[in-house]
């Protein structure tokens, strides 16, 4: 028994939102409001080392709130550490976070029948969450490896020509003719308000993929963009061709560390032209001139949509999907 840490329900207030912002690993899945807006049933811990707060956790419960589920608005969650006390070396930091998880994985199995979490990237040391009920017969965490793409966009700022930029050099072939097209032909790209125009275009693209999505998660992606965009803390980016037809949307939300790519949608009839390229490109531009230096892509697991986010240039990183079942 470890009666070194205790865990403990907390609110979402300014408070849980100053440690996701000062944590390492703590993004906009974890703060308040996106929590908030998405309309998922969410708690939230603390974990303490006697009266220190040492880590967070945040995890996305079932309706009956006896198990932890995933859920597609909710990219990363799980642990966040606090930052290392100024008595800590590296050594102690990695042999303090392997306690502070190993507790952590261990308390969850008594709170919930099954758990399901998506680690940040940034926790790349899950041993202790592998050794829970070692050598016994009860269920074992289950790691599952997933992908995601980080593009930097530090330089866009400050470019004079395409060739400026690191990652239209890292590009792939094709993607860097379709930057070329759209800037050739005067492509535009705008920032909208328009939540329910995103809504559509999204509706459009699952549809041509025969993807039925249903009204619910329709209308809890509305509150959410509407929710962030309320609160400044995502734009809505919308590319349209040489004619000034609206071709593809996307949704770019942020926090202090980077930004994130979380919608993405076209209009099936503008698919040949080049607005679905244009509209990240000229989203990257904006990002950076806000100084963000980095952009999450969210994801490259499925293997259209992961080689489309790869051929923009960025690097793979990869990160945990954890399970445990019983």
């Amino acid at each position: 028994m470890n009666n070194e840490y205790t865990l403990i329900e907390t609110l979402a207030d300014e408070k849980w939102d100053r440690f996701v912002e000062d944590s390492l690993n703590g993004t906009i899945f974890s703060n308040s409001i996106y929590l908030k807006a998405s309309s998922v049933k969410f708690k939230l811990f603390y974990c303490y080392k006697k009266e220190e707060l040492r880590a967070a956790v945040s995890v996305v419960e079932d309706a009956k709130g006896e198990s932890l589920i995933l859920d597609d608005l909710v990219i990363y969650n799980g642990i966040m550490y606090n930052k290392p006390t100024n008595k800590q070396n590296h050594a102690q930091q990695f042999s303090e976070q392997f306690k502070i998880q190993e507790f952590i994985a261990n308390e969850l199995t008594k709170l919930y029948k099954n758990i399901e979490l998506n680690l940040h990237p940034s926790i790349v040391d899950i041993r202790a969450i592998l050794w829970v009920n070692y050598g016994t017969e009860l269920p074992k965490y289950q790691p599952d490896i997933r992908y995601t793409s980080y593009i930097d966009i530090s330089d866009f700022k400050t470019s004079k020509k395409l060739e400026d930029i690191s990652i239209y050099n890292k590009a792939s072939t094709s993607r860097r003719q379709q930057i070329r097209y759209a800037i050739k032909k005067e492509y535009k790209t705008k920032i909208i308000s328009d939540v329910s125009l995103l809504i559509e275009f999204y509706k459009k693209t699952m549809d041509r993929q025969d993807i039925d999505v249903e009204n619910e998660k329709l209308q809890k992606m509305e509150k959410l963009v509407s929710g962030l965009l309320g609160q400044n803390m995502a734009k809505i980016y919308a590319s349209y061709d040489e004619k000034d037809e609206l071709g593809s949307i996307a949704l770019f939300g942020w926090d202090n560390k980077r930004a994130y790519y979380i919608f993405g949608a076209n209009d099936p009839a503008k698919r040949d032209g080049h607005t679905g390229t244009n509209v990240l490109w000229e989203a990257f531009y904006d990002l950076s001139k806000m100084g963000i230096d980095e952009v999450d892509m969210e994801g490259i697991n499925s293997p259209n949509r992961g080689w489309f986010k790869l051929s923009f240039g960025g690097n793979i990183v990869p990160y945990y999907e954890i399970k445990l079942g019983e």
